[in-house]
């Protein structure tokens, strides 16, 4: 039994931009070279915080796509399947972080204070060899949920691809479409997993990423903490996540000629979101500032006086509060600016580039003692080598799967002996 070609357009992936995947070859061969100089002696302590910085990063904003289409589908949406579908292609770096973060065991004596100093009334939860396991065991489980959901979720487009001869040849495309019955079998099958799947998906991600910023994060300074800590983790990881899927929404529909399947007025209901992420953000920080600040709590409120006090931090901390938190608000306060590509895509960059600079903010003040600033060629060098190595996990998912869903996916095949 085969299905029969629907009366939608079946739109094979694009052929990837060899000159953007030579430049982005480049961009990791740099970073590679950064962080091998950094092993090697040359500003250590520079490299292993920025490759810190640059993971947390990278990494949230990865997953966080997975969750933008988890959350899509569990709020039953319909305005922007080819956003969605480009909001999962971040799901090939997802297991790469899992090698990544074991990279940061080389550099473990420059990032984590309590492994060469151990604290005793922690040392049963801040201890090396729980550390890394732990946390892999997080980035494991968020890789094994993460590539499922999305594999269930392209496997009807994909095989409807490889039933007409239109899918490329790979070895991973057989993986997600084996044992394929027919098109209209495959969409109940996909809905019914996927009722079970997202949900979970979306649970696991709450609860793991509070942990992960609890341990990868908070424990830099291992006398202060936050109960609030993880959400704030959590919530600024999905909020750069959004806006890296805007940005490359934007360019896929230029380089991939899909104009005609993402429309303007999906830019503006996403836009929606990110500006409510971004005030979500806000409240969660203030709500925390709040607190410590108001109750003028021992411990918590140095770790809020070195960034708003001590230079160089506090024109870092004030440009996020003012780019991540309140520029959003009053930018998307206009209509017709949610609706213009090129206008959209320089606000999620810059929202973008807030949310690194807040991980840095997190990050720097508590591994980097000096008055200077770091932030120079390293930085630079290490940054561009996880730009390129996202950039080659997007462009690969690309290279596969179809960037533009059937219009008409969730209506029935008519099917024929």
């Amino acid at each position: 039994m085969k299905s029969r070609a629907p009366q939608f357009p079946i739109i094979p992936p694009p052929e990837s931009p060899t000159r953007l995947v030579v430049w982005l070859w480049v961009l990791v061969a740099v970073g590679i070279a950064t962080l091998a100089a950094g092993i090697s002696g040359y500003e250590t302590k520079r490299v292993w915080m920025s490759y810190l910085i640059n993971f947390v990063f990278w990494s949230g904003l990865a997953q966080s796509g997975i969750i933008f289409s988890a959350a899509y589908r569990i709020t039953n949406g319909r305005w922007g399947e080819t956003i969605r579908r480009v909001a999962e292609g971040f799901v090939f770096f997802i297991p790469l972080s899992i090698a990544l973060f074991l990279v940061m065991y080389a550099g473990k004596e420059y990032l984590w204070p309590w492994i060469t100093e151990p604290i005793e009334a922690k040392a049963a939860w801040l201890n090396e060899p729980f550390f890394f396991a732990r946390v892999t065991f997080y980035y494991t489980v968020l890789a094994i949920l993460s590539y499922r959901y999305v594999a269930i979720s392209i496997r009807p487009d994909v095989g409807l691809l490889k039933e007409n001869g239109l899918a490329p040849s790979s070895r991973w495309v057989d993986r997600v479409t084996a044992k394929w019955k027919d098109y209209n079998s495959e969409l109940e099958t996909r809905n019914s997993k996927l009722a079970k799947l997202v949900p979970a998906v979306l649970a696991v991600f709450g609860i793991v990423y509070s942990f992960t910023g609890f341990d990868v994060v908070m424990s830099l300074d291992p006398h202060w903490y936050s109960t609030l800590y993880g959400w704030l983790y959590m919530v600024h990881a999905f909020d750069a996540g959004v806006a890296a899927t805007i940005i490359v929404a934007i360019l896929a529909r230029r380089y991939f000629n899909l104009q005609q399947y993402v429309s303007t007025k999906q830019f503006y209901d996403v836009s929606r979101l990110l500006m409510g992420l971004c005030m979500l953000c806000g409240g969660f920080y203030w709500s925390q500032y709040l607190v410590i600040w108001y109750g003028n709590l021992g411990e918590e409120i140095g770790r809020l006086i070195v960034r708003f006090s001590h230079e160089p931090w506090p024109a870092f901390q004030w440009a996020v509060i003012v780019l991540l938190y309140f520029f959003p608000i009053a930018i998307f306060l206009s209509r017709s600016i949610k609706e213009k590509p090129k206008a959209l895509i320089v606000i999620a960059t810059v929202i973008l580039a807030a949310n690194w600079v807040y991980q840095f903010v997190e990050i720097a003040p508590a591994l980097w003692t000096e008055h200077s600033v770091p932030l120079g060629v390293v930085e630079a060098g290490i940054t561009l080598g996880f730009i390129g190595t996202v950039g080659l996990c997007w462009i690969a998912y690309a290279r596969v799967v179809p960037l533009v869903v059937p219009a008409m996916s969730e209506t029935k095949v008519e099917n024929h002996h």
